[in-house]
């Protein structure tokens, strides 16, 4: 079977932004999409769609097997470990929404995402330096 047109050209631009784009900048995108995919299954459980609930959390949850795949525990050291933990935890908590459809779990889990993003946005926009427990490794990403 032949790729869709669409899913070609988003192959081929998501090549090209790892490419282009800076690491961090890349992590802060892959948040802003499982934000996106927990919001979509807030309003699935507000509207009864429970196939659209269940896309939009294995979306989520395969952005965030991606993030934790990518740890750089050699350079990162505890604080690898750490975010190893809670993406452990972030994605237990986006299953657990198929289980409940529970539109104020999906609401829980945006906010713990974040505030995990705007850790990051700090990194890329050198705001005060970022605490101990700022993530240090994304998507196939070594930082």
């Amino acid at each position: 079977m032949m790729p869709q047109p669409h899913h070609h050209r988003a192959v081929s631009a998501y090549g090209q932004a790892t490419e282009t784009v800076p690491a961090a900048r890349q992590i802060v995108m892959l948040y802003d999409g499982m934000i996106r995919r927990i919001d979509e299954a807030r309003l699935a459980c507000l509207d009864g769609r429970i196939e659209d609930r269940w896309q939009a959390t294995q979306k989520a949850a395969r952005i965030c097997d991606a993030l934790h795949a990518s740890l750089d525990h050699d350079q990162g050291g505890s604080v690898a470990a750490s975010l190893a933990q809670w993406y452990v935890m972030i994605g237990m908590k986006i299953q657990q929404i198929n289980v409940s459809n529970d539109p104020s779990e999906c609401s829980e889990v945006i906010r713990l995402m974040r505030e995990v993003r705007a850790s990051w946005e700090q990194i890329i926009t050198g705001t005060p330096s970022p605490p101990a427990t700022m993530p240090v490794a994304g998507p196939g990403l070594r930082i």
